[in-house]
């Protein structure tokens, strides 16, 4: 029998593991130093616990029996296998080897051994006779070994607690006797009272100590060190949080500018509990204020904005604020301060034509800081505004935007006018000014169409720099942005001109923007698709065997975005032969996926237009499509490429398209009963169990669709929960988490309708009266009041769709608006979602054969509707293909 592929694998490690030691015993120093350098490879190339022991034992021996050089390469060795040393077992043996060296006469032999024991530390953190040799080697004479064993002190009490409290006397004393510890000694011993927060007393133990000698000594470096500490533990155990910020603040304002380190430590300091999430008072953000702008020193002014920004963005500092009875007081002070800020940081800046030098280089990230910290602050105060808690008379947010946009639009300006190309640091940075600027734009309710056309006007002005660089960044926000309001009129044609313009490199966001204007299914579709369609064949410069010869990352980016929007037919352009280019087969797979999903869907947008209400369903291509794509994704899972969600997703559609087409055979079929049973005058009592038993398992069919679609959310959900909280990740999630559930309300729409004609043909089947086999003039509500109706649970929140509908609808003819507001997807159709379920509730009602007969036709309705309409392909569909962008063929 062959040898497994385990078995395989150890003999291989085991050979080079021999290989190693013969060069060893060569007895030539370079060929020691070589093989014992050789081991982290090992480790990193045959990471399995038998070869691991065999290799860390055969270094001990080495340890033991070597020089102090060789011994230092082992110490190294050791730092870079961490990953690997919790497989180590035999740590008994291990250690016996390396501990003798402990007792040896060299200094530098025993300091060298303290440090592997540092390096040990995830494996060695629990034994009390390491413990006592770090302990006694603290009160050696030799300062080489005092430092080892403080560095061993360091590491195992960031692995042991019960380390920390065995030693926490220890380090009180010394760091307490001034004389006889070195100030660099000591600081490095404040830094290991870091360590002490998971037990509670000992926390609180720890920050006493360093409080007490907080005041013993005026050295920056050391009260650097002790504010670090004491932050540390306050941010992990989360005791005395409150004196830990106010000691920080107090520390902040008592800096003079003579001592600005302790001042900028401190406000660092205060950010590092924000990424806590530790709530911070009001008058604690109004003292980071008042500290920005009273300080002379640019970079403690710098220091203080980064530490708003990271409360604003990381805790509920501004809802809390906002629900206080004197919040717009407190924000409108917030943003004059901020304006103030911006204004004296700004007019440091040099001319726009010329290059920041580096005394303003700290005031430019000033300015951005600002733009960070109005761009949270601002629309919480437009909330508060249109709440009618400010004066109508308050000109402050109008005034705020207005000097924070003209300020954004001539930063901008200073970097696109400058010659040669862009620095990395440059793109990024207007790519985050960009951000803010379509956000506080949009917030402003006024000036989109003025914002465009600044930014095509910068496109024409600077293009070739503003197009590869920013372009994409400005049109991603602007769309971002632009889904939650009504749609800019005549900005379809605008952007078309410009696209046509420049077809020779157009702006891949602009494409973009354009299809977002055009939704699918409008009258301009076929129209706009055919311009489009020749100016992505120009933009890839088609051959003759219908292949893109330039620019394919940007058309794969065109497609995943056209494909997130429903532009399924667009995605197929772009496209069209990319898995032919590129050499990967992953790649040439992953390519081959997306093209057949874009072929499904937009192959369906049009399958039902001739087979309106004809009993007939047709998607078996289709289902076998999506079996293709399931199993190019298995086999990219073969190349080491998880697909989980990709597979989940793509069986879920093919099942919901099997799970239509049935439902329209049955629907057919009872049809076809009905007309047979009104021809022959036949009771219904002889057919109508089967069709009704048939409806209903159609109809759980879609409900369990439904619940497994919850599962697909929930990996979403749980995919962007630690993503963070960027405003654009954000938007991004909600789009990927409402795309999922738009089918996962399908189905149980479907469902809920197909129920309803079950519970309509049982109602007449067992009504028994002839007379009501051709009449229909029953009560509407009858058939509900029979007996309780059985929805599925995940409908219920649906239902009460249609009064929200009905009451947003009186509330916009009382207000006398049209317009919705902000409309994301999934509000979108949510709105057609109610008045879907309205009209099934009033139509799908009655006590005869007509009524079953018109339940049919709508549910045939519903169901070729639902098919034929354009599904967003969720963010998580798509992964990066970065390595696709390397492999592309250079550009002809």
């Amino acid at each position: 029998m062959a040898p497994s592929k385990s078995n395989a694998s150890d003999e291989a490690g085991f050979k080079r593991l021999v290989e190693l030691e013969t060069e060893y015993r060569t007895q030539r120093s370079p060929d020691q130093l070589y093989a014992i350098a050789s081991f982290p490879h090992l480790f990193d190339e045959f990471p399995y616990p038998v070869i691991i022991n065999a290799g860390i034992l055969k270094l001990a021996d080495y340890f033991r029996q070597s020089n102090n050089i060789q011994r230092h390469a082992i110490l190294q060795v050791f730092k870079k296998s961490q990953p690997h040393l919790k497989k180590v077992i035999n740590v008994e043996e291990t250690y016996k080897r390396i501990s003798p060296m402990l007792q040896s006469n060299d200094p530098l032999a025993r300091a060298i051994t303290l440090r592997v024991l540092g390096g040990m530390a995830t494996i060695v953190s629990d034994r009390i006779d390491v413990y006592h040799n770090v302990i006694h080697s603290l009160d050696s004479s030799e300062a080489m070994e005092v430092s080892a064993a403080v560095y061993a002190a360091d590491m195992i009490c960031a692995q042991s607690q019960r380390f920390c409290a065995i030693i926490s006397g220890k380090l009180a004393f010394m760091v307490r006797d001034t004389l006889k510890t070195p100030l660099p000694l000591r600081r490095r011993l404040i830094r290991i009272f870091g360590h002490m927060f998971e037990d509670i007393t000992l926390a609180r133990l720890a920050r006493k100590t360093c409080m007490d000698i907080l005041e013993l000594n005026q050295d920056v470096e050391y009260t650097v060190a002790i504010l670090r500490t004491l932050t540390k533990l306050a941010s992990h155990s989360l005791v005395d949080v409150n004196q830990q910020v106010d000691l920080l603040l107090q520390r902040a304002k008592a800096s003079s500018n003579s001592e600005p380190g302790i001042r900028r430590v401190s406000l660092t300091c205060l950010g590092s509990l924000a990424q806590k999430n530790i709530e911070f008072k009001r008058e604690q953000m109004q003292a980071i204020f008042d500290i920005a702008l009273e300080s002379e020193d640019e970079k403690t002014t710098l220091k203080a904005m980064v530490t708003l920004h990271k409360i604003f963005r990381l805790t509920n500092a501004m809802t809390s604020i906002s629900l206080l009875e004197s919040g717009i007081e407190t924000m409108r002070g917030y943003i004059q301060v901020c304006i103030q800020i911006l204004e004296r940081s700004f007019s440091i800046l040099p001319s726009t034509a010329s290059p920041l030098s580096s005394a303003s280089s700290v005031s430019k990230l000033v300015v951005l800081e600002c733009y960070a910290v109005l761009a949270v602050i601002l629309p919480y105060y437009r909330q508060l505004e249109a709440a009618g808690l400010t004066n109508v008379a308050d000109s402050t947010f109008r005034e705020a935007i207005g000097k924070t946009t003209e300020s954004m639009e001539q930063f901008l300006l200073g970097i696109f006018s400058r010659g040669g190309k862009l620095h990395r640091d440059d793109t990024a940075q207007s790519r985050m000014v960009l951000s803010s600027l379509v956000s506080l734009t949009l917030e402003g309710g006024s000036g989109i169409d003025a914002l465009l056309s600044t930014l095509l006007g910068w496109i024409n002005t600077y293009k070739g720099r503003f197009i590869n660089d920013v372009g994409q960044s400005a049109f991603t926000h602007y769309t971002a942005a632009t889904t939650e309001v009504t749609t800019v009129p005549g900005c379809s044609d605008v952007l078309l001109r410009e696209l046509r313009r420049s077809a020779q490199y157009p702006d891949i966001s602009l494409l973009e923007f354009s299809a977002l204007h055009h939704s699918p299914g409008s009258a301009t579709t076929s129209s706009f698709e055919s311009r489009v369609t020749a100016l992505l064949e120009k933009f890839g410069r088609i051959d003759m065997l219908e292949r893109y010869t330039r620019n394919h990352w940007d058309l794969y980016q065109i497609a995943r975005y056209s494909l997130q929007t429903g532009w399924s037919s667009l995605a197929l352009v772009a496209l069209r032969n990319q898995e032919k280019v590129v050499s990967s087969v992953s790649s040439s797979l992953w390519l081959t996926t997306v093209r057949i999903v874009a072929q499904i869907e937009s192959s369906l947008q049009t399958v039902t237009g001739g087979q309106k209400d004809s009993g007939q369903l047709n998607l078996c291509s289709q289902k076998q499509m999506y079996t293709k794509v399931i199993s190019y994704l298995e086999e990219l899972e073969a190349h080491q490429v998880n697909r989980t969600f990709h597979l989940q997703y793509s069986e879920l559609r093919r099942q919901y398209l099997d799970a239509c087409q049935s439902a329209v055979g049955i629907l057919q079929l009872l049809s076809t009963s009905l007309d047979i049973n009104r021809e022959q005058q036949r009771s219904q009592h002889a057919w109508h169990t089967a069709d009704e038993i048939a409806l209903y398992r159609c109809a759980d069919k879609f409900n369990e669709l439904a619940h497994q679609y919850t599962l697909l959310r929930t990996v979403v959900s749980s995919s962007f929960a630690s993503s963070g909280s960027d405003s654009l990740s954000a938007k991004t999630d909600q789009h990927s988490d409402g795309a999922i559930e738009v089918l996962q309300t399908m189905c149980l729409i479907i469902a809920y309708a197909i129920q309803r004609v079950a519970k309509i043909l049982d109602y007449a089947s067992t009504d028994g009266a002839d007379s009501q086999i051709n009449n229909s003039s029953g009560t509407e509500t009858e058939i509900m009041d029979a007996d309780v109706f059985d929805v599925d649970p995940l409908l219920i929140p649906l239902l009460y769709l249609q009064s929200q509908q009905q009451e947003q609808q009186e509330q916009m003819q009382h207000d006398g608006d049209s317009s919705s507001g902000s409309k994301t997807l999934l509000d979108i159709f949510k709105a057609s979602t109610g008045l879907t379920l309205g009209y099934i509730d009033e139509n799908l009602t009655g006590n005869g054969v007509d009524a079953v007969e018109r339940g049919i036709s709508i549910v045939r309705q519903l169901i070729q509707r639902y098919i034929s309409y354009s599904i967003p392909i969720p963010q998580e569909f798509f992964v990066s293909m970065r390595s696709y962008a390397q492999e592309q063929p250079l550009s002809a």
